[in-house]
């Protein structure tokens, strides 16, 4: 997504948004959380990762986030059970 692009707020509009990607992709994510906490009814996990990108109809893998972090709020639902409410990731290798 390009850095002045609009956020992507609810399913439809990701899954809108990825559905390219899906599409003409295999994706491989590594995730790394360092960090977790819960405060009440909401959490947090802060952690590093990476993102490949393999075509499907053939080709060399692209690294997309080949250094990555990411801040993720969750809140409990009634159920007992964690769902995302925000989650703000980004690559720690500078714009070229």
């Amino acid at each position: 997504m390009p850095p002045d692009a609009p956020a992507r707020v609810g399913k439809e509009q990701i899954r809108e948004n990825m559905k390219p990607v899906f599409d003409q992709f295999n994706m491989e994510a590594a995730v790394d959380i360092f960090e977790g906490k819960v405060y009440g009814d909401l959490g947090l996990t802060r952690c590093n990762g990476t993102l490949d990108l393999t075509p499907k109809a053939g080709g060399e893998t692209i690294h997309a986030t080949p250094d990555g972090k990411a801040l993720t709020l969750y809140e409990r639902q009634s159920d007992g059970s964690w769902k995302i409410v925000y989650d703000c990731f980004n690559s720690n290798i500078p714009p070229t």
